[in-house]
């Protein structure tokens, strides 16, 4: 695997739906459908006209030859049998025996991930097969496959401008019962262009819910806190639209601070930190056991606490990695103190517990449990029990504010981070944490703290993931780094090395953005 992005195709104009009466689909039947090209050799100028747009008509009669020219026989044999299953799903053939609509749609679907050369012709048959349609049912069908269709496989950049203007012409007509739709196809186009599309083609129960009309799923998003945030998502949602339309909802509007926050795809202990432009079906299962969650990955723009979920979400990410250990710091009188300042401020967000001191028992929960076994909790209990005598009480959320202003002045604040069993640099004492953020990788002792390793993220060329060398073995990363002229390559083991690994895709896709 490899973290550089694929870059964007260079035909942006492609996507620009052209002006006037050109690119109708008409159009594209004359110069290109195999039919016209043989009327034009035996017939008249009008007579030909009133058949090129009998090309492009429903009909209920199967095609006997692909609609456009292929030397392969096999093409044209694949592209008749594709016309059958369309018209069996859209109701204008009776169905196989046994066979049902979600099969034909499947059996339509494949047959374009298999043979990228026949996107065109299922495009021209599914757009022939809506136009002057007398059957409302059969259009809506051929409609629906159309917005799969869209979301899944590209038209070439010949067939582009012909099917974009045939979408931007069915939307603009108030009148039809399909111009929303159309608009869904449109966007669909839109986003695969950008993005590439779904990669993975959809299962029974997603099919079945578009059938009963139902275009989207709920899901719920667990933030950090215990905060759920119940949403819809449709067939081909990206992660920046969901993370957009829940920093919103929490008051970070600006696109420079959404670009700070990730979505996650959790099942069991794997962690997928998914890029902006990645599909949430994609990474969603049929059997829900899949988990999103909200994360902030960046650290850059200044927080700011008018909204109370934003308050939350961040005291609830701060809090949950500081107690268990993923904001490292090294056991020391300062951090005594430190230690102790954080416990009363937990304390004081509990609202019940503004006049009370904290019990032997509750102090251990304020602690993170990296630390637990260094720190006395008699003296633990002594500094709160002053800090609390010379300190007037905090309301919860400015305790919280309190809590994460803190924070984030600890040294390693800001570094996702990893614990690291084996590294192939002998200078590297291990085990060790290898924490990452918006500008570099260090390699930090678990014990002092001393960092005995910075890779600038800039000097990063190139990284892949490891399979374990053994049975109940590790995975790994190795990183390829330095310059051209000192090029250095280094391999680490760790259960979350997919994590780590697409941490960084996601760090690097996110501050290439920002710059």
């Amino acid at each position: 695997q490899s973290f550089v992005p694929s870059p964007t195709s260079d035909h942006d104009s492609i996507m620009l739906v052209p002006a006037g009466d050109h690119y109708t689909m008409m159009d594209f039947a004359t110069a290109y459908f195999r039919e016209a090209q043989s009327m034009q050799r035996l017939k008249g100028m009008s007579a030909e006209k009133k058949s090129t747009a009998d090309l492009v008509q429903h009909t209920k009669v199967p095609i006997q030859e692909s609609l456009l020219q292929y030397s392969d026989s096999e093409m044209n044999e694949l592209a008749i049998k594709n016309f059958k299953t369309l018209m069996r799903f859209m109701g204008d053939q009776s169905k196989l025996k046994n066979q049902n609509e979600v099969e034909c749609i499947y059996e339509i679907l494949q047959l374009c991930k298999e043979k990228e050369s026949l996107h065109d012709e299922v495009y021209c048959q599914v757009i022939k097969q809506v136009t002057r349609n007398p059957s409302q049912e059969s259009v809506l069908r051929g409609w629906l496959l159309l917005n799969l269709l869209t979301g899944y496989f590209l038209p070439s950049n010949i067939l582009m401008p012909y099917a974009t203007k045939f979408l931007q012409l069915a939307s603009s007509d108030p009148s039809s019962t399909h111009h929303d739709i159309a608009k869904i196809c449109q966007s669909n186009l839109r986003k695969n262009f950008l993005y590439g599309g779904r990669r993975h083609l959809p299962f029974p129960v997603e099919i079945e819910a578009l059938l009963k009309g139902h275009g989207a799923r709920r899901l719920v998003v667990l933030m950090p806190g215990g905060i759920e945030y119940l949403t819809r998502i449709k067939t081909f949602t990206v992660a920046k639209e969901l993370l957009q339309e829940i920093c919103e909802q929490m008051g970070a509007g600006e696109q420079e601070e959404i670009q700070e926050f990730v979505l996650l795809a959790m099942k069991n202990k794997m962690v997928r930190p998914l890029r902006s432009e990645e599909y949430l079906h994609d990474y969603l299962l049929e059997d829900e056991l899949v988990t999103v969650t909200l994360r902030r990955l960046i650290w850059r723009t200044p927080l700011h606490f008018e909204n109370k979920i934003y308050t939350d979400v961040h005291y609830g990410q701060m809090l949950g990695d500081y107690l268990k250990g993923r904001i490292l710091f090294s056991y020391s009188k300062e951090m005594e103190m430190q230690v102790g300042i954080l416990a009363m401020l937990q304390h004081w967000v509990k609202t019940e517990q503004q006049n009370s001191a904290p019990s032997r028992e509750e102090l251990k929960e304020y602690t993170p449990k990296t630390l637990q076994s260094f720190i006395s909790p008699q003296a633990l209990q002594d500094r709160v029990d002053m800090l609390l005598r010379t300190r007037p009480p905090l309301q919860p959320v400015d305790a919280k504010i309190q809590f994460i202003e803190h924070v984030m002045k600890l040294p390693f604040f800001g570094y996702n981070t990893y614990f690291v069993k084996r590294v192939s640099d002998d200078t590297i004492p291990v085990p060790c944490f290898f924490g990452v953020n918006k500008e570099e990788i260090i390699a930090v002792d678990g014990t002092t703290q001393v960092v005995s390793c910075v890779i600038p993220l800039k000097e990063l060329q190139k990284m892949r993931t490891l399979r374990p060398l053994s049975d109940g073995g590790l995975p790994g990363i190795e990183l390829n780094y330095g310059s051209a002229a000192s090029p250095k390559t280094m391999w680490l083991e760790l259960s979350q090395a997919k994590e780590m690994y697409h941490t960084i895709v996601v760090i690097l896709d996110k501050t290439e953005l920002h710059h």
